[in-house]
Parts: structure tokens; sequence; C-alpha cells
């Protein structure tokens, strides 16, 4: 029997039939020895769970009605039984050698509570597949860490997610501690969740490249949603825990003052462009208030009350 502590591997899937073998093989053929690997099936009707029913007792396979990612991944964390825990979206695939580095990283590092790699952003080629790079066939052998991206973490993350979840492994008591990702948040369930791990304990990235983060055609031209996600959470760590990070770093008020506007507007844009008018009419409102010198905030508003009325 393997001495080894084990590694709970989540992973949640909805009608992503075309890629969650390739998701799920690179999860089972890491050479770290012992891992389980979990598949929430959240109501797919495409056939994915029949593909899945395939691998037999190899994984642990809980289908779900379909309730959405964080309500998927909180279900999961709830059948897992593992030391750590690693997160891999079904559309994704792990290097070779990442369960490996990553536990010996958290084993070598007991102040590190979460342990994430570097990741190759992975485009669809022009006929709509996906060609892995040469260099992906290497396994990772380092659990070194960039220390450009390590440490104490929280305020840095009120700039930005650093954090990519397929690339994400934490110890498994940090994220009882952390509790569940937030099922309110339609996007950002996971940022709020890295926010809230880097309240518990250091962070450390990886200096290797851990995950190929497929990029699915046609993605990102969904319609914005009605609600910006990402400003909630960032406004939601400030109510809790304000500018202080647990080591003691302060973040400038000036600077999170400027990081939140930059997204009432980049919302407002979105929206002005190819979503709800009322939506960029509200939100730049709330921008040209604070900037009323500003012309091009004025030009802005009145295309949005324009289309407002013209609706």
């Amino acid at each position: 029997m393997s001495t080894a502590p084990l590694v709970s591997v989540i992973i949640p899937v909805y009608n992503c039939k075309r890629f969650i073998v390739e998701a799920v093989d690179s999860a089972l053929q890491q050479d770290y020895p012992n891992k389980e690997v979990i598949v929430i099936d959240d109501g797919s009707t495409d056939g994915t769970l029949d593909i899945l029913r395939t691998y037999g007792d190899r994984i642990r396979l809980i289908a779900q009605k379909n309730a959405g990612p964080p309500a998927a991944r909180n279900n999961a964390l709830r059948a897992a039984q593992g030391d750590f825990v690693a997160f891999l979206d079904a559309d994704d695939v792990w290097a070779q050698g990442k369960l490996a580095a990553q536990v010996a990283h958290l084993q070598a590092n007991p102040d590190v509570g979460t342990v994430l790699t570097h990741w190759h952003v992975w485009p669809a080629e022009a006929d709509g597949s996906f060609r892995r790079p040469g260099s992906f066939a290497t396994p990772i052998r380092s659990s070194q860490a960039d220390e450009r991206y390590s440490g104490w973490m929280y305020n840095r993350l009120l700039f930005d997610c650093e954090l990519l979840t397929t690339t994400v492994m934490m110890r498994m008591r940090v994220a009882r501690e952390i509790g569940e990702f937030d099922v309110t948040l339609y996007n950002g369930d996971d940022y709020d969740y890295w926010i809230r791990a880097s309240r518990l304990a250091k962070v450390s990235r990886l200096k290797d490249i851990g995950a190929l983060y497929r990029v699915v055609p046609g993605s990102v031209s969904r319609k914005p949603q009605e609600r910006n996600f990402e400003y909630e959470v960032i406004q939601k760590a400030l109510s809790r825990w304000g500018r202080v990070g647990p080591d003691g770093a302060t973040t400038d008020a000036a600077a999170i003052e400027s990081r939140l506007e930059r997204l009432v507007l980049s919302h407002s844009h979105d929206h002005l462009l190819r979503g709800n008018p009322k939506v960029a009419l509200a939100g730049y409102w709330d921008v040209v208030r604070n900037h009323p010198a500003n012309a091009k905030l004025w030009v802005k508003l009145g295309h949005a009350l324009w289309k407002v009325r013209t609706a």
C-alpha cells in the first residue's frame, strides 16, 4: 500500500463529451501513486455521462442535476477523502508529473496552503482542432516555486485573479476551513475561493507549466452577465477584510478604487456593445459622478442613454 498522501482530484463537467476523455485520462495517467479521481457530472445531456460510465471504478462518478460548477465542486469536496485536493476543468489537460511536483512542494513547505503551476493558453487551430505543444510532452520534475508569483497573495489578488483553477492544489484542511464555493456567484466563484484561501496561508506557483488551458472557439462571445461578478468578489473581500493582508501588507486606497472603477467601466462597455444598455448607463453614471470633467465618459454615457431610449 502506498504511503504517499492521498490526492483527491475534482473534475466538474457539463456537456463536454468532446474533451472529457483527455481531461480524465490526464488525471488518471499521472505518475503520482495515491489519488482518487472524482468526476461530477452536472446534468449533462450530450452523452458525457455515458462516456464517464465506461471508466468503471477507475473514477468516482457522481451525477447531479444541473446546478453549475460551484455546486458541483462543493458536492465533490463533500465526497473527497484526500489529504490534498486538486482541481481540473473538464476541457483542460494536465502535464505529467504535475501532482507529484505539487505534493512535494506542499510537503516541503508547511507554511504554504495552496500551490499552482504556470499554464499554457491553448487556442484552437484554424480547423478547430487542438494540437498539443511539443514541449508539453516533457514531464514536470521540479517542485521549485516561482517567487515572483508566490507568498502572501491577498493584496495581489485584489487586483487580479492570479490562480487558474485547473492548476490548483491545496491542503484539504485549508479547503475545509475555507468552506464551500459560493453558489450565488455564476462567475467568479473560484476567484472568491482563492482570495479566501490567501487569508489562511501562503500561495506558491511552481516554475513549470502544469496544464493546457483550452480556449474553445466561441466561448468568449457570450453576452455579458447582468451582474458584475468580479467587482462583487473584490467588494466582498474588502468588506470582510479591508485593505490589510494577513502579513500586514496594505493596499493603497486610491489604487483599489481605480481597480474597481476599471471593472465598472469594462462591464459597462461590454453591455454598451452587446448587452443591456440600462446596465451600461448605470455603470457609466456611477463613474461620471466621480469624474465629471472626463469628456470621454460623458460621450459613453450619452451613447448608453441613446441606446436605452431607442431600444
